[in-house]
């Protein structure tokens, strides 16, 4: 009998301790299988947020691919502008804009070459009202995203320039060839003619002088932009000297950008053809007979969008006049002028010379 209680003893002090370790052990893989489902978990919601981004991304892209192979040329060339809902609303510019192509020579063809970029909902909402080819803020939303300036800017291409730079770079990247037009010019003749199908660039650029030694660079709100392996190299060195410079405002023009950096110009072979400035007419250069010359009409030189609506409605209403009189074989005498109107807080500025790039 003592022996048989020792034994028991002996069996407790193993027992005892023995199933206290298969507890703690218990509860140790309890909980590590807890925190192995907790993180497969957050590195599932990870990657399924993660393919979403992809997926969105990829769709807008498809999205963009697909509009433009619609809207191209049979030698992959299409027409961009950008908008936002500044410019894109009841009675804005956009509406002066697109009936410039209905009532230009020869011009109706191109509106189903347009592709319109906006820069928010607002824009996109009305654009659609009035036009197939829009394109969603959401595809560029990362250049879009930051704030923009006051649409009153003097003058209009600075407003969009470097957003208009990615755009430029992701189309051009494509395979297409681009016309870029401002909003804020009239469409008048087929600009086709002006334009060097082999050189990288086609564009109208003016030095505008207000006597002093004070000047600016005027484009002529529209330039033709091949697609190569050229171009898109010389769109990164621009896009690169704003990085490094920030503060430089000259080079978001581009016409200044050509006349500052003429030797980058020739060290990537970047081909520019000048067009005759009286081609790609604007506020800034009047003259009489300028509507018989010009192909296109830009309403530079003039800082309010209500403004600029105003007077661009008078040349169009005078071009339709002009046309009417050609059709009756009664246009002998050059036409004269009745714009701008409300666009005059820079008329003293006078044209001087043409640049050369």
């Amino acid at each position: 009998m003592p022996r048989m209680r020792i034994l028991g003893s002996r069996k407790c002090v193993y027992v005892l301790p023995l199933t206290a370790f298969l507890i703690m052990l218990m509860f140790f893989l309890q909980y590590h299988n807890l925190g192995t489902v907790t993180t497969t978990q957050t590195k599932y919601d990870s990657e399924k947020q993660e393919l979403h981004f992809l997926y969105q991304y990829d769709s807008e892209k498809q999205e963009l691919i697909h509009v433009l192979k619609k809207a191209t040329m049979p030698d992959r060339t299409v027409i961009l502008t950008m908008v936002d809902e500044s410019h894109a609303k009841p009675g804005s510019i956009l509406e002066v804009f697109l009936k410039s192509f209905k009532y230009g020579q020869g011009t109706q063809r191109f509106l189903s070459h347009l592709v319109i970029i906006t820069m928010d909902l607002q824009a996109f909402q009305y654009c659609r009202l009035l036009h197939p080819y829009c394109i969603h803020p959401s595809t560029f939303e990362p250049y879009f995203s930051t704030k923009r300036r006051s649409v009153t800017t003097p003058d209009h291409s600075v407003l969009f320039s470097w957003r208009r730079n990615h755009v430029l770079m992701q189309v051009i990247e494509l395979g297409y060839n681009i016309i870029f037009t401002e909003t804020d010019v009239l469409w008048l003749k087929s600009p086709l003619v002006n334009f060097h199908p082999q050189l990288e660039l086609s564009i109208s650029c003016n030095f505008v002088s207000d006597g002093e030694r004070a000047y600016s660079v005027q484009e002529g709100g529209i330039f033709f932009m091949k697609a190569n392996y050229v171009t898109p190299e010389f769109l990164k060195h621009w896009k690169l000297t704003k990085v490094l410079y920030p503060d430089s405002n000259l080079d978001e023009s581009m016409c200044a950008t050509l006349e500052i950096h003429e030797e980058l110009v020739d060290i990537y072979g970047f081909r520019v053809h000048r067009i005759d400035t009286n081609h790609f007419g604007g506020f800034c250069q009047r003259y009489d007979g300028m509507l018989e010359d010009a192909y296109t009409i830009h309403a530079n030189c003039c800082d309010d969008l209500k403004n600029k609506v105003h007077d661009l409605r008078i040349v169009l209403d005078d071009w339709i006049r002009l046309r009417n009189r050609v059709s009756k074989n009664n246009a002998t005498e050059k036409t004269a002028l009745r714009w701008p109107q409300k666009c005059t807080q820079h008329s003293a500025l006078k044209f001087s010379q043409r640049i050369h790039i």
